[in-house]
């Protein structure tokens, strides 16, 4: 597919709608980057993903599922010589719930705890409906356009009946308190270039401040302001990526008081200056 495509130098390829290409060459320094509910299955080669203190490695014949949007750091594992290669594809919860109510004996077991990422071991099943995405990518528009739906749906079935089944069952039938840290990740999405009322964030959830930070760092491997000073860091990245603004405008656009501190941070967590991440044209 890469041949066909001509893009073999391209880090990802979106061949269909939510559907992607990770190709990665080299071991780098973990890269921050947004999650988002998604399965990650790879192909070639190991990568590992750091959430908070914690890290999981997965390698081919694995996935890993991320149940809710969360910032982490992923590399290709160190010390694997092959060319990282990885199928990403994103998780629709409306579909995923269409297709619960209509299985005559949906998964039972015991929901998972509410961490971000799981790993999984992939069955014969879903490689096969792998498989057949990756040649429905070389087909017509009108094949893609017409069967793609269909294998999305027959990807989720084959996914509940395995071992990501507990996790995908959690993430379509969320417990209460799971709903309520969900509205809250959301409200710190929403509202990111705020300051953080970490307090009004308990509140609305229902719960005291000690007992809402715990149960958002086991949601999410992060506490509310370090969940905060990433999504403010990871849209700046994209925006000097992008061009066409200063690091000072760029601070202030993410919610940043003082560019020092942006840049300080900026640089801690990516591990070069916001300079770095400007078009080579504009440095």
């Amino acid at each position: 597919m890469l041949r066909a495509r001509s893009l073999d130098a391209e880090p990802l390829l979106e061949f269909l709608p939510g559907a992607w290409l990770a190709r990665t060459g080299s071991t780098r320094a973990p890269a921050p980057a947004m999650y988002r509910p998604a399965v990650a299955a790879v192909l070639q080669g190991a990568k590992q993903v750091w959430v908070g203190d914690a890290v999981l490695e997965y390698r081919a014949g694995d996935a890993l599922l991320t149940r809710q949007p969360v910032p982490a750091r992923g590399m290709v594992a160190r010390g694997n010589h092959q060319t990282f290669l990885g199928l990403v594809v994103e998780l629709d919860t409306v579909l995923l719930r269409q297709l619960l109510s209509q299985l005559g004996n949906p998964p039972t077991g015991q929901a998972p705890h509410p961490a971000p990422f799981s790993v999984v071991a992939l069955d014969s099943p879903v490689l096969s409906c792998l498989l057949r995405l990756l040649e429905l990518a070389l087909d017509t528009p009108d094949a893609q356009r017409l069967l793609w739906p269909a294998l999305q749906r027959e990807l989720l079935f084959r996914l509940l009946q395995g071992e990501a089944g507990p996790a995908l069952l959690a993430m379509a039938q969320p417990s209460p308190l799971a709903r309520r840290m969900a509205g809250a990740i959301r409200t710190l999405q929403r509202s990111f270039r705020q300051p953080l009322d970490a307090a009004a964030l308990a509140s609305r959830a229902g719960m005291g401040s000690a007992l809402f930070y715990r149960h958002f760092r086991a949601a999410t491997g992060l506490s509310p302001l370090q969940y905060q000073k990433q999504l403010r860091l990871i849209e700046a990245r994209r925006l000097l990526q992008r061009g066409g603004t200063s690091i000072s405008a760029t601070a202030f656009a993410v919610g940043y008081e003082s560019p020092s501190q942006f840049s300080r941070e900026f640089s801690r967590l990516f591990g070069h200056a916001p300079r770095e991440a400007l078009p080579p044209i504009a440095r």
